[in-house]
């Protein structure tokens, strides 16, 4: 018993000591991960340093004009102007988004080695395609390939590099960084006939707290520029990326809407003028004109002394007036009358959306975001499909060249990858004919769950899951379909188109047999 009572008696201070020991255990779990999260963030710059971001001036149609006649010579005035009217018209912005999320980079097929005229190794073809599935898990396509699609349909070319991880335990460790376009230029095409381009080195001269952010290659080549006096230097195939809006000619650069750019103006000019013809329709001007007496010939033979006038005047004008700024008053010879501005707001408005229809008519794309204009299922998905063949026919190849190029540099015997020409909106009738392609036994399995949003690897971890580990295909028996029978199944099924003909044929026989005997 009195070893029991001393246990009891100390049991309390054993709890304190126990608790105490979580709470340093929790404190200095917090600061490991506090610590991890400093080291994990990739810093872009010093927020702490105040930095002078990038101008952007308006422009004019004086400017428009004397830029495209030059354009060669113009190429930064006009990404400047296109970075202008992206961020001022809202028109202009639906545009570039609207073409750049076009692309859907998880309609892809990923496609192992293989040799026709050998037998090939089962063991090293499932790990180069477990190997590749593994990279593109980690690199976020559809979100980092998206800034570099905002920036070619802006500005015509995209330069950037990329960082990437595969060996980190993080699910996402590739990043895509923009570079300045002005210090960037083309420079040829990779093996892989994606660009390569050359950055300006002397751009770090008055950037140098980014060389300590940005790492290799930029501190390596920085020095190489300083020794050898060489400003331009090429940007390794380990890093660099580069897409053009405009492929067949790599050393004009201009933005892909520069025809319509001088609409876009008229349009931000049109909503101006809308904007200033509404506030007029709520302004309104008082004034009293202050009588003479009829038939007198003196000029200032008033009815009412001004000065007895002019209190009375004051008082109604500092009392009776809102002081909203919309209405002003005024002194006259005469009578009190009042004048206002007629309300043109609705042929303003009708003004600004035409200008609006035009624009969008006139873009050569984007035939969606004018949908007023189009009727009919067949003219919205010819247009639809019209739109993804401009959005994606010549940036898609490029992201499919830079993608095979990084899984070459980053993942020992990668498996291909390639992209199908689908956007947002051709999906759904894209799997639709995936699907039936699949009735004949081609095998699309993969192809279509991507569409469904989940990756290769989800898909076939869930396969095994359901199969394997739940047994579902056991316990769970799906509605038989053309989908989920085979050609072989006898039972199941509706009826075939001859069995249906012969049994109408049968009916119409028998039909006929009776009205005979009747």
């Amino acid at each position: 018993m009195p070893r029991t009572k001393k246990v009891a008696e100390n049991a309390p201070n054993t709890v304190t000591h126990s608790v105490k020991s979580q709470s340093t255990a929790k404190e200095k779990k917090v600061i490991e991960n506090y610590a991890k999260a400093e080291n994990a963030i990739r810093k872009l710059r010093d927020v702490n340093k105040s930095t002078t971001g990038r101008t952007i001036n308006s422009f004019n149609k004086d400017s428009l004009r004397s830029y495209l006649q030059n354009i060669s010579s113009n190429e930064k005035n006009l990404r400047n102007l296109s970075r202008y009217l992206y961020y001022r018209s809202q028109v202009y912005f639906r545009l570039i988004y609207y073409n750049s999320n076009m692309f859907c980079l998880d309609a892809r097929s990923v496609i192992p080695e293989y040799n026709v005229s050998e037998e090939n190794d089962k063991e090293a073809m499932l790990k180069s395609y477990g190997d590749t599935l593994n990279a593109l898990d980690k690199m976020n396509l559809q979100y980092e390939f998206l800034k570099a699609y905002l920036t070619c349909f802006r500005e015509d070319v995209f330069y950037g590099v990329y960082y990437f991880d595969p060996e980190s335990e993080n699910k996402k460790s590739f990043v895509i960084m923009p570079l300045d376009p002005d210090y960037c230029k083309i420079e040829g095409v990779w093996e892989t006939g994606d660009f390569a381009f050359s950055m300006d080195m002397s751009y770090f001269r008055s950037h140098q707290e980014l060389l300590e952010y940005w790492g290799e290659p930029f501190q390596s080549l920085y020095k190489e520029s300083q020794r050898d006096n060489i400003k331009y230097k090429t940007i390794p195939p380990e890093y660099g990326i580069c897409l053009k809006a405009h492929p067949e000619d790599w050393e004009t650069v201009v933005p892909v809407y520069s025809g319509l750019l001088n609409s876009i103006i008229s349009l931000i000019d049109q909503e101006d003028i809308a904007a200033i013809a509404d506030e007029q329709s709520i302004y309104k001007m008082i004034w009293m004109e202050l009588e003479t007496i009829s038939g007198s010939d003196e000029p200032n033979d008033w009815k009412v002394d001004p000065n007895l006038v002019l209190p009375y005047w004051n008082r109604m004008v500092n009392e009776g007036l809102p002081d909203n700024g919309y209405i002003s008053s005024a002194i006259v010879p005469g009578k009190l009358n009042s004048i206002s501005f007629p309300d043109t707001q609705d042929s303003e408005v009708n003004r600004v959306e035409n200008a609006t229809r035009t624009v969008l008519n006139t873009s050569g794309g984007s035939q969606i975001l004018n949908s007023s204009s189009i009727s009919g299922s067949t003219a919205f998905n010819a247009a639809i499909k019209s739109d993804t063949e401009f959005a994606l026919s010549t940036l898609l190849p490029q992201t499919e060249a830079i993608v095979n190029r990084i899984l070459f540099l980053y993942v020992d015997n990668p498996s291909k990858v390639v992209f199908h020409e689908v956007s947002t909106y051709t999906k759904d009738e894209y799997k639709a004919s995936v699907l039936k392609d699949c009735e004949y036994g081609l095998s699309s399995k993969l192809l279509v769950n991507n569409l469904n949003g989940f990756t290769e690897k989800d898909t076939l971890a869930i396969n095994f899951l359901e199969n394997e580990c739940l047994g579902l295909m056991d316990k769970f028996v799906p509605v038989k379909s053309s989908h989920t029978t085979s050609n072989a199944d006898k039972e199941a099924g509706g009826q075939t188109k001859e069995d249906t003909e012969i049994s109408d044929d049968g009916e119409k026989s028998r039909d006929k047999k009776d009205k005979a005997k009747g």
